[in-house]
């Protein structure tokens, strides 16, 4: 571990792993550019901006520099607010918005150059990716996203602040010790702002390595079992991040499918949401538990199985304005009554190295539609193209940049590897567009 993360460099890795990268950071920006019309964005800013002193980490949209730990909060919390951000089908979670606000709060305080803030990303997705692994295969309750993806946060930054290896190794076992263990599918039953621990354990990611480099002394990490070593092994040589999902739609992935399975029968039998008597769902446990009542707030849409699938019948997208400003929709509401789920084995099997779904719908005319099982649409064997990628990203950031500013970010991402201080990436995220100005 320690000989990856002192050794990785961007400068070596194939360029199919430096594309893919760039995909990721383009992503989670703006994912996170978008997180900042949320409820539970407005709070975080109000609280990291009371609690923390100013510092050189930038906030997105957000005249205020705050100590990295405070920055690391917000912009975590802005990452996975619409639940857009990117995932890993074995880790069943988001790696991306735990490891990338920490990495960019501590490159800012160093103002490190671009190449070496992404071998920093690059070696917190890796890490965090097999730490999920690991938790998943050695904890017997199904744990958030924050309690895994903090060890690669610290990794990452690890590396920024230049750690010695003895650093690194308490690092990462302070960080596992410190990170938010909560219980997920209490979360999904009871949707909230914790969300998937995602804001708090990247807090708890970059406070690890500040507290390590200090002197402060942690356990040895998950990566000292004997299930670590072949994981541990393959660092540098095969690359994670390769396998990551990136989401269309503004939702749980376990609904995803579901989605895709009514966007299929839309497009080949032509027929408008006022026609549905009946949708039949047939997908997996997991799915299946997700939230299926009339959502009152924003995390209650996300996590939910019917009100995404009613939301595409009756809008054709499923994004922010969905979420956001679409809760009470009598004709969402109408078709989400007409809903029924049965959990099917073979979809069930399948999880969570795949998510699957079979949608059925009855019509008024009598006819009856069934898809194909379907598969969510994002992962590494059933990818967005290119140009879905990049739809993404200005569908995400225009409403709130503009077009001429998206796409000076877009190229700014693109040549990120070219800037001699990550302060050049930034500096157009935040304060011209100040979205708290009053805060």
């Amino acid at each position: 571990m320690k000989n990856y993360v002192q050794n990785e460099s961007i400068e070596q890795c194939d360029e199919l792993v430096v594309r893919a990268l760039k995909e990721a950071l383009a992503d989670i920006i703006a994912c996170t550019i978008a997180g900042v019309q949320t409820e539970v964005a407005r709070i975080a800013h109000t609280f990291a901006v009371q609690q923390w002193g100013k510092g050189k980490s930038s906030i997105f949209l957000s005249p205020h520099t705050l100590q990295a730990t405070g920055a690391t909060l917000v912009n975590a919390t802005m990452a996975n607010a619409l639940d857009m951000d990117d995932g890993h089908r074995l880790v069943k979670g988001h790696p991306g918005a735990v490891v990338f606000p920490a990495v960019l709060a501590a490159a800012e305080e160093h103002e490190t150059t671009g190449k070496e803030f992404l071998t920093a990303l690059l070696i917190s997705y890796e890490v965090a990716i097999r730490a999920g692994m690991l938790a998943h295969q050695l904890r017997p309750e199904y744990h958030c996203t924050g309690s895994w993806g903090a060890i690669g946060a610290a990794a990452g930054v690890s590396r920024i602040l230049g750690a010695s290896a003895e650093q690194l190794e308490h690092a990462l076992g302070i960080a596992e010790y410190h990170s938010t263990y909560s219980p997920m599918m209490r979360c999904i039953d009871h949707p909230s702002m914790l969300k998937d621990g995602i804001s708090w354990g990247s807090m708890t990611g970059i406070s690890s390595a500040y507290l390590a480099k200090q002197g402060f002394t942690g356990i040895p990490s998950l990566f000292h079992t004997a299930e670590a070593a072949e994981l541990v092994e393959e660092l540098g040589k095969h690359y994670r991040l390769q396998q990551l999902y990136f989401k269309p739609y503004a939702c749980c992935r376990w609904a995803q499918a579901a989605v895709e399975g009514v966007k299929d029968l839309v497009e080949r039998h032509q027929f408008s949401h006022s026609m549905i008597e009946k949708i039949t769902i047939h997908t997996f446990q997991e799915s299946a538990q997700l939230l299926k009542s009339a959502p009152s707030n924003t995390e209650e849409a996300q996590y939910n199985l019917y009100f995404p699938v009613a939301a595409y019948l009756v809008f054709g997208e499923v994004g922010p304005r969905q979420v956001l400003s679409e809760l009470a929709n009598h004709d969402v509401h109408k078709l989400m009554t007409r809903m029924e789920t049965y959990i099917d084995p073979q979809l069930d099997e399948a999880f969570p190295e795949k998510a699957l779904c079979q949608v059925e719908i009855h019509l008024s005319d009598g006819n009856r539609c069934l898809s194909p099982t379907m598969q969510a649409k994002g992962d590494f064997d059933f990818p967005l193209t290119s140009e879905e990628k990049r739809d993404k990203f200005f569908w995400l950031t225009e409403p709130i940049l503009g077009r001429a500013e998206s796409g000076e970010l877009f190229e700014r991402i693109q040549q990120i590897d070219q800037l001699d201080n990550i302060r050049l990436l930034t500096a157009g995220i935040a304060k011209t567009n100040s979205y708290w100005s009053g805060t």
